[in-house]
């Protein structure tokens, strides 16, 4: 029995032994297998506690025409405290001292910094958020700090740049500049995205906690490359004389939706391109650039185009005489009306023009191109108005022009497409072609931008103008459409508009919207493009307003917005000013005028003091600071006041004060 038990004994030491001894090799081989066989439990381990992370680049500016900012990026700062860096000698000699400080810069008590302090240094966190999103003067003097002033090592100063986008003209054109994030490509933001990125850089960072991750000192950090700068034809000035222009005629009539374009006539440089759309809390916003997206039949603006192809073909004169009866046209089993009907029987070219009858240019097409309407779309694809114009602007909408025996071609459609149905054009590109009229038949590509910069110097120019038709028609051929353009004006469908100092020339439209829908209610696209001066034109213009609900006719809606932009520019282009129902506020053109002439970035880097009163609080202040000058202000709105007068020497650490004003 004894003997039994001690074998029993003997058998389970055996056991145990064996036991221990796989257990033994088990952990051996595991750590063999680890070291030498698998890399993936390294890169497993090493990839959930460091990571390699993007620094990302500062974008480029976008610059207005007379190199004031559009677009910046401006740097916040977030500032972490690494407790356990901070020796106990340093934290206890200095702690006091630093309370003070915070207190001073933050307004908040000393001792609550006190106490969180020893909290954070017992526990020994290694990354305690102190701020986020600090300017960079106050960056400046929290470096300076107490233990902070030691650096990152010593002081567990830990510093994160980030990069803000801000928009000087974001009421009045953020659709123009748009945007380049998760929402897509939109306007010069997205157009330019390729140069004002930059190049991203690289660091190793660690992770402190589930969410937090320190940067890493590895020595093998990438820079990033900041982006290059974008300089546009926009002209503050202009956009802003557009956008009061619109806004008022948008608030007058309860109107859906409408959009401005001004385009120089000999360049092809969009100056301005306002786009605004009631919101559902009944106000007006910059949302949809309707300006390039938006197609529509054009209504009666297409006239001008019908008799211009007209005109090519020999088929009509200025003085022959169309008989519109009543107003009235029976064509096919339907009717065509004269919404301006003048009362006149019989009509010449020039006066079908200038009182837009539907019914004389419907008889005078149809008559001359019933049996050839090829031969009249031909003009249209040689205008190129069957193509978008290629602009850099994202979202430029396909136009649409019929072809005679396609589906969408009827018995009526050549009548109907004359005054501006049955087709579909952009207001960018209805005012491309307006804008060759002016330009005695040149058809310029509208272009938004100018030049591309790095750190000043030009890397890429931009030709001016782009060419895209040397001559649209015959120079006898756009005399004469010209000199019923300015018709319209003096004597046709806008001469209620008419002033001898301040001509301009163009044609009203107004267009029915979903007339095909039975049963829906009227609603109506409000129109006029046109050109000013009448005589040696500098601008070409576009107003179109949709879906007004006070007045629908484009003599009502469109042409008070043409007509209060027209008159606003004159001064500009050295014309007298006399209408004293529409006064302009001289002091503010001068104001403008004083700062296109001198860029205010040439000022600062001359380190002399511009003239920045009338500048929006919200643009200037971030400028200067970004350019490490001191500012103090009050208030908020427009610059009123400021401490250094224009053209002093702007002294290094001296504090600029400034006051603003609604």
């Amino acid at each position: 029995m004894m003997k039994q038990k001690r074998y029993i004994l003997l058998y389970k030491s055996y056991f145990i032994g064996f036991l221990f001894l796989f257990i033994a090799f088990l952990i051996i081989f595991n750590l063999f297998y680890i070291q030498n066989c698998s890399d993936k439990y390294k890169k497993s381990f090493i990839e959930k506690t460091i990571r390699t992370n993007l620094i990302k680049a500062k974008r480029g500016n976008i610059y207005a025409s007379d190199s004031s900012i559009l677009a910046m990026s401006i740097i916040r700062y977030d500032i972490h405290i690494d407790f356990r860096s901070i020796s106990e000698k340093l934290f206890k000699e200095n702690i006091f001292f630093l309370c003070n400080s915070l207190e001073s810069l933050f307004k908040k008590p000393k001792n609550f910094f006190y106490k969180k302090f020893q909290y954070e240094k017992k526990k020994g966190n290694r990354y305690f958020l102190l701020v986020k999103n600090l300017d960079y003067p106050y960056f400046k003097k929290l470096r300076n700090f107490p233990i902070f002033n030691k650096g990152k090592i010593r002081g567990g100063f830990i510093v994160e740049k980030k990069n803000f986008r801000v928009h000087t003209l974001e009421s009045i054109g953020k659709r123009t500049l748009g945007y380049d994030d998760h929402r897509g490509k939109v306007g010069l933001e997205g157009a330019f995205s390729k140069y004002l990125k930059g190049k991203n850089g690289e660091r190793l960072e660690q992770r402190i906690s589930s969410n937090l991750w320190k940067p890493l000192n590895s020595g093998n950090e990438i820079d990033p490359e900041d982006g290059k700068d974008v300089y546009s034809t926009i002209d503050i000035s202009l956009q802003d004389i557009a956008y009061n222009a619109l806004l008022h005629e948008l608030t007058i009539s309860h109107a859906d939706h409408g959009c401005v374009i001004l385009m120089k006539v000999k360049s092809g440089e969009i100056s301005a391109m306002i786009n605004l759309e009631k919101t559902k809390k009944n106000i007006y916003e910059d949302l949809r650039n309707f300006s390039v997206w938006e197609c529509s039949e054009p209504g009666s603006t297409f006239k001008t185009m019908a008799i211009l192809a007209a005109l090519e073909d020999k088929k009509i004169e200025p003085d022959m005489m169309v008989n519109t009866k009543d107003g009235l046209m029976k064509l096919r089993g339907k009717k065509i009306r004269d919404s301006h009907y003048s009362g006149y029987k019989k009509m010449n070219l020039k006066q079908i023009l200038e009182h837009s009858s539907n019914v004389g240019i419907a008889k005078i097409i149809y008559k001359n191109y019933k049996k050839n309407p090829k031969k009249f779309i031909e003009h249209f694809r040689k205008w190129k108005l069957d193509k978008k114009i290629g602009i850099d602007i994202p979202g430029e909408s396909t136009p649409f022009i019929p072809k005679p025996g396609g589906n969408n071609w009827s018995s009526i459609t050549l009548p109907w497409m004359t005054f501006g149905y049955n087709l579909k054009l952009t207001p960018l590109q209805i005012l491309t072609f307006y804008n060759s009229i002016a330009n005695k038949g040149i058809m310029i590509k509208p272009i938004f931008i100018r030049d591309i910069k790095f750190y000043g110097k030009s890397i890429k120019k931009y030709p001016i103008p782009i060419v895209m038709n040397p001559s649209i028609a015959s120079k006898k051929s756009i005399k004469k459409i010209q000199n019923m353009l300015e018709g319209v004006v003096k004597n046709g469908t806008a001469k209620k508009y008419y002033h001898p100092e301040y001509p301009y020339a163009g044609k009203t439209g107004t267009t029915q919207l979903d007339y095909w829908i039975k049963g829906k209610p009227l609603s109506y696209n409000s129109s006029f493009v046109g050109y000013f001066p009448a005589k040696n034109p500098k601008y070409s213009c576009i107003v179109v307003i949709s879906k007004p609900k006070k007045g629908y006719y484009g003599i009502e809606i469109a042409v008070p917005v043409f007509d209060k932009i027209a008159r606003s520019i004159y001064p500009k282009i050295g014309k007298k000013y006399l209408n004293k129902n529409n006064k302009v506020d001289i002091n503010f053109i001068k104001k403008i005028k004083e700062s296109k002439n001198s860029s205010l970035i040439h000022y600062f880097d001359q380190g002399v003091m511009p003239n920045i009163i009338s500048f929006p609080g919200k643009e200037i202040i971030p400028l200067l600071e970004n350019r490490g000058i001191k500012i103090q202000y009050k208030g908020i709105g427009k610059v009123f006041f400021q401490s250094i007068k224009p053209g002093n020497k702007l002294k290094k650490n001296k504090v600029i004060f400034l006051k603003l004003e609604e």
